[in-house]
């Protein structure tokens, strides 16, 4: 214990954490979500939801010395790796003394510890609830924003979008520590009509929920309203960030809690209802959901059977409302949606049965490409999945099994290893059939969907000292059956490398390197029956640098080239930025800023890349064809209750005449938007 104190004793002297927490959070989710969205270009990650709830914990920290595996889940900044070492040390070694003391785990290098040490506490906390300490102890907080696109866009130049081009957001939210949340959110997109046409009530979307956490007797959670479901590996449903293939190599096991309040503007990807979760016994809990709401689809009205057989083809998520013909599909069909999880737990061993229920008011059917054939179609899905955990010393084992009603099945199995101190393996093995069926999976796969897939992943991470740690991935896969512009069985396989130095609170800098190769239909020639499938490969290089000047002053800076090589046709690119992070100390304005130059021969060399932006907004743009790109972002503090925060951006292009598509496009080389929001608290 005499030498535990003292350790503790040094570890809270060489700490300051305080001033650093949100940026280093910041980085740790930047990194993140560039490496997400490079292997899901269809952005399905609810990042509002990922900040909301980061800002809770910062305000109310998780107590270390009572935090279950799900708790630290839940923070969605740590591997499983991570917090099963942080679990053995406190088994081992009793309660933490101090947070501070979270530095001796080797697991947890300095980034991390940046970013976890304002999320958790070693106190105690509340346990009894009364209406009275629940109100005394409340925050609320009031966002108005407001955004434009400066040039004048086709839609509104031709009059088919029916709206003005303002974007609106109003939300208040409500929170009384971690256990009561309330909140309500309203959203107008540009092009949509406000307090007028199909919006005569105002705005065009409307979100909102009611979140009790450990405070009724029965149910120790409590969602009415809005809301997501995580089960297992996500093989039916699971709305949880990260788990996907990264930077963060032995990151890809998901869990966290099953019920989470929704907030966020994704307009398709929420369950409206009711769901509740409650323990049968010590060790058996209960989790059950109902949902009812309506949703945008493409309606086909089959006139030759009978006028009133009606079908639809697709359900639209992007929640756009601008055209008539937008506003036609707007609500055209109700989603009815149950389900529950029965879960055993006991210490390291946990067993859960899964299941999920859908009906629609109409059925799907889908066209009939061939790669489609074995999609989902009709009015009714079920889904079923057993999924399972274990924790063994350094040993941690997980996976899941579905079945659709179909007879489709779909397997994950995976383990994370530490060897030693000092290095840690993830390994990871899918079998994904071409006819499992399912709607709401998010699952670790290569494709948007864990269906006709199967692969294995191999990843490790090695800390080589104090300053250094590398890491690595492979991952092989093979889709049995055709895919969106792949007529043929196809194979892939992507690497990752990368090499971190970190000097505590003043330097860190990276390389990364990563290669991808998939097969893709070649262009074929006009006597070509089929198309022949090519080899298309991406290499990717980064090298990137941040530094601490002082404490308010950093820079950060980036260059990254890209080659993609379609069957010998070879394009390329590169993207340089500089960063300006300005926050004084004691003052009440701060700002961020970067520069930045891009050159690439096109889409296919695209480069993804996270920009600072106001609260609750991400920017994760890509770069491609050849320009500049400037933005600036200001916040002041007015008073200790409003909160003023005004963005720029600026894109001009060397080589276009127009910029988007659609209703989208602009004439001219250059696109230039504002924001502002004000945030009240009180």
């Amino acid at each position: 214990m005499r030498i535990r104190n003292l350790i503790l004793s040094l570890c809270c002297l060489l700490t300051s954490y305080s001033l650093t927490s949100q940026d280093s959070i910041a980085v740790l989710s930047a990194n993140l979500l560039e490496d997400l969205l490079e292997n899901d270009d269809e952005g399905s990650y609810d990042f509002f939801s990922l900040y909301e709830d980061l800002q809770v914990y910062l305000k109310n920290p998780i107590n270390i010395n009572k935090a279950t595996e799900e708790d630290l889940q839940g923070l969605q900044l740590l591997s499983d790796i991570q917090i099963a070492a942080i679990l053995d040390y406190r088994d081992n070694y009793g309660p933490f003394l101090s947070k501070y003391e979270l530095q001796t785990i080797p697991s947890l290098d300095f980034g991390v510890l940046n970013a976890l040490v304002p999320l958790v506490t070693e106190g105690g906390e509340r346990q009894n609830h009364t209406l009275k300490s629940i109100l005394k102890e409340s925050r609320s907080n009031v966002f108005l924003k407001w955004k434009n696109v400066l040039q004048e866009r086709k839609g509104f130049k031709d009059d088919s979008y029916l709206g003005d081009p303002n974007h609106l957001f109003a939300r208040y939210n409500f929170n009384s520590g971690r256990n009561v949340r309330a909140g309500f959110t309203m959203e107008k997109d540009p092009g949509e009509q406000f307090f007028t046409g199909s919006n005569k009530n105002g705005f065009d979307y409307y979100t909102g929920f009611i979140h009790l956490r450990d405070i009724l007797p029965i149910f120790h959670t409590l969602n009415i309203g809005d809301y997501t479901m995580s089960m297992g590996q996500g093989l039916i449903v699971h709305n949880s960030f990260g788990g996907g293939k990264s930077s963060f190599v032995t990151n890809i096991k998901r869990g966290g809690r099953a019920i989470r309040p929704y907030s966020s503007v994704n307009e398709g990807n929420f369950f409206r209802g009711i769901a509740a979760a409650t323990k049968i016994t010590k060790n058996i809990e209960l989790t059950a959901f109902a949902s009812r709401k309506l949703i945008d689809a493409s309606i086909d009205q089959d006139s030759t059977i009978d006028a009133g057989f009606q079908r639809f083809s697709s359900i639209i998520i992007d929640g756009f409302h601008r055209t008539e013909r937008e506003i036609e599909k707007e609500n055209s069909a109700t989603q009815t949606s149950m389900g529950g999880i029965l879960k055993y737990k006991r210490r390291n061993f946990s067993l859960a049965f899964n299941s999920m229920h859908q009906t629609f008011s109409i059925p799907l059917e889908t066209d009939d490409q061939l790669y489609k054939k074995y999609r989902f179609e009709g009015d009714k899905l079920t889904n079923l999945s057993l999924d399972f955990g274990y924790r063994y010393r350094n040993f941690n084992l997980f996976g899941e099994a579905a079945r659709s009603d179909n007879g489709g099945t779909a397997l994950l199995a995976g383990a994370l290893i530490s060897i030693g101190r000092n290095t840690d393996i993830a390994l990871a093995y899918r079998d994904y059939a071409k006819d499992y069926q399912v709607l709401n999976a998010n699952a670790f796969s290569e494709g948007t969907f864990p269906i006709n897939e199967r692969g294995v992943y191999f990843s490790i991470l090695s800390r080589i000292n104090k300053h250094f740690t590398a890491s690595m991935y492979f991952d092989t896969w093979s889709h049995p059956w055709l895919r969106f512009q792949v007529d043929a069985p196809s194979t892939g396989r992507e690497y990752l490398f990368k090499l971190e130095y970190n000097k505590k609170r003043r330097f860190n800098a990276y390389f990364q390197y990563r290669y991808e190769e998939k097969q893709r239909n070649g262009s074929g020639g006009s006597e070509d029956k089929i198309d022949i499938l090519n080899l298309r490969g991406q290499h990717r290089a980064r090298i990137n640098t941040t530094n601490t000047l002082s404490k308010s002053l950093k820079l950060r800076n980036r260059i990254e080239f890209t080659l993609f090589d379609d069957a010998g046709e070879v394009s390329n690119g590169y993207l340089l930025y500089q960063d300006i992070i300005y926050k004084p100390i004691g003052r009440s304005y701060s700002f961020t800023a970067r520069y930045a130059l891009f050159d690439t021969d096109g889409f296919d060399t695209r480069i993804y890349t996270f920009e600072n932006d106001i609260l609750y907004e991400f920017s994760i743009p890509f770069y491609a064809d050849k320009g500049s790109r400037f933005y600036i972002n200001w916040r002041q503090r007015i008073g200790r209750k409003i909160t003023f925060e005004a963005r720029y951006s600026r894109t001009y292009y060397d080589n276009r005449e127009e910029i988007g598509s659609a209703g989208q496009l602009i004439e001219g080389n250059v696109r230039s938007e504002v924001k502002a929001q004000i945030k009240y608290k009180f």
